[in-house]
């Protein structure tokens, strides 16, 4: 029996629960997704589910809970930035990541802005200027392409990583090979 024909005869239907403590044990990087926002006011909601899809044209996914609190104005808007996280982020992430004090997210680190007008972190690792490309809906979720019109950065600090509910850090291991 070939691959696909089990993926047309057999049932692998999983529960939501399990899938999510599944996918607990994926670490990933944590990107801050930023926005114009509406009438100037900038928003912004951490992100672990960011990926490059493809260098040319250069290309990359996000994914959003279609009831998160700026969905509404990142697709209407039409433009984000992503903002990759370092170690040195991390009051920042927990400042983004409270459902409280929205107003005053934005008020104690370094913006400026690209392309679009979405509000790029100063010292990001990286931060990825792009206007919406493309919107797909899966389940609760839209998986939305953006086109990179800018980028910045580039550094080498560590990374924030995200990790079964919990922040943490990138150690290099190369050296440690035998």
């Amino acid at each position: 029996m070939t691959t696909s024909e089990l993926t047309k005869t057999e049932d692998f239907s999983l529960s939501a629960e399990l899938f999510r403590d599944a996918m607990r044990n994926l670490a990933s990087g944590v990107s801050l997704i930023t926005i114009p926002g509406v009438n100037g006011e900038p928003q912004g909601m951490l992100a672990t589910a960011v990926s490059s899809v493809t260098a040319a044209p250069p290309t990359v996914l996000i994914c959003v809970q279609r009831t998160a609190t700026m969905y509404d104005a990142l697709i209407a808007g039409g433009s984000f930035c992503v903002n990759f996280l370092g170690q040195h982020h991390l009051d920042l992430a927990k400042r983004f990541s409270d459902p409280t004090n929205r107003q005053s997210r934005f008020q104690f680190d370094n913006w400026l802005t690209l392309h679009t007008g979405a509000p790029v972190l100063e010292d990001a690792l990286s931060s990825l200027d792009c206007s919406v490309l493309k919107v797909v809906e899966v389940g609760s979720h839209d998986v939305i392409f953006g086109q990179v019109l800018a980028a910045r950065g580039g550094g080498c600090e560590p990374p924030l990583v995200y990790f079964n509910r919990n922040y943490g850090g990138f150690a290099d291991i190369r050296d440690q090979a035998a």
